[in-house]
């Protein structure tokens, strides 16, 4: 009866809070008299292939559960509830704060005129909304227009569902949480990443100038920043497949390391310029400035080195049994 629990457990995370305990009370009883009906018919208890059987039949625990959301349109109720919550944590949560608390601020303390910063910061910042809400939107479209490929609700294993956590201390939604900050960290990293990236800025008059390898390195590293989407996804949907999460975090983690190794190869990333102000001081400030980038840069190929290291030992190594409340 094991299967039986985490198909109705997975089945329950999914379900809107206030009916979780009569649905799933409902289900497991209509579950269980259908093994009984079949351990009768076959004179014998049933074995796992046939509860495995039984439960396929009834279908992925994603889909089972949309039956019970109110239907929607382009969107649909297996997806609703997880597009409303990345949209929540991508607006209210990362982009408005990180808008209002750093964004306006430095623009405001670096321009002459802070009143028409502060209107372009916040129309900056509607446009990265809508952009943002346009790109969630369309991801989640599509995986709801293709369901099969995105979701696997055909092709999926009861065995390979999750484990209940062994203590109430575990929450049952961490694994799901950490799937949806993946998705909405990406998709807002992508958002500024895009809207603010530029070759030059100004800064209290002295003009900072970008080396050509960033320029060079600007799809490469959009795609990198948005490969959070498909890991976050894979995380949500397919919580059992901890082999290709771990796939998914060595390939970002390797590439990671391919980009540091291109800028690093540049030996300098930013030229400072401005009128007014002395050469030498000008060549010193960015001396120290390359420094601090080339700092920066080794940090981030070591920890990526450090993460994907473990990572990699977790993919090739054999199978072993997993706890849910571990394969974050």
């Amino acid at each position: 009866m094991e299967l039986l629990d985490r198909y109705l457990y997975a089945v329950r995370s999914g379900l809107p809070k206030g009916q979780q305990d009569d649905i799933i009370a409902e289900m497991g009883e209509d579950i269980r008299s259908e093994i009984e009906d079949l351990e009768t018919g076959l004179g014998r208890p049933v074995n796992e292939t046939e509860v495995v059987e039984i439960l396929k039949e009834r279908g992925h625990p994603a889909k089972v559960a949309s039956h019970y959301l109110p239907q929607q349109y382009l969107i649909g109720p297996a997806l609703f509830p997880i597009y409303q919550l990345v949209l929540k944590i991508v607006v209210l949560v990362v982009l408005l704060p990180v808008f209002l608390f750093v964004v306006a601020p430095i623009a405001i303390a670096t321009v002459a005129h802070p009143t028409q910063a502060l209107i372009k910061t916040l129309w900056d910042l509607a446009m990265s909304a809508v952009f943002t809400v346009g790109v969630v939107t369309v991801v989640f479209a599509i995986m709801e227009r293709y369901p099969v490929k995105f979701q696997g609700f055909d092709n999926w294993d009861p065995r390979r569902l999750p484990r209940i956590p062994k203590s109430t201390t575990e929450s049952r939604g961490t694994l799901r949480a950490t799937a949806v900050f993946e998705l909405a960290a990406s998709l807002i990293a992508a958002t500024l990443f895009v809207a603010w990236f530029r070759t030059t800025f100004d800064l209290g008059g002295i003009r900072i100038t970008l080396a050509p390898v960033w320029r060079s390195i600007y799809w490469p590293s959009l795609l990198v920043i948005l490969s959070g989407v498909p890991k976050g996804w894979v995380s949500l949907i397919w919580p059992e497949r901890r082999r290709l999460r771990f796939g998914f975090r060595v390939a970002i983690n390797a590439a990671t390391l391919i980009l540091v190794a291109v800028l690093l190869n540049a030996g300098t990333w930013v030229d400072l310029t401005g009128p007014g102000f002395p050469a030498g001081g000008l060549v010193e400030a960015a001396n120290w400035t390359n420094f601090g980038i080339k700092i920066s840069l080794i940090i981030t190929a070591v920890i990526a080195a450090a993460d994907a290291i473990p990572e990699g030992l977790r993919l090739f190594r054999k199978k072993t049994s997993w706890n849910y409340s571990t394969a974050t």
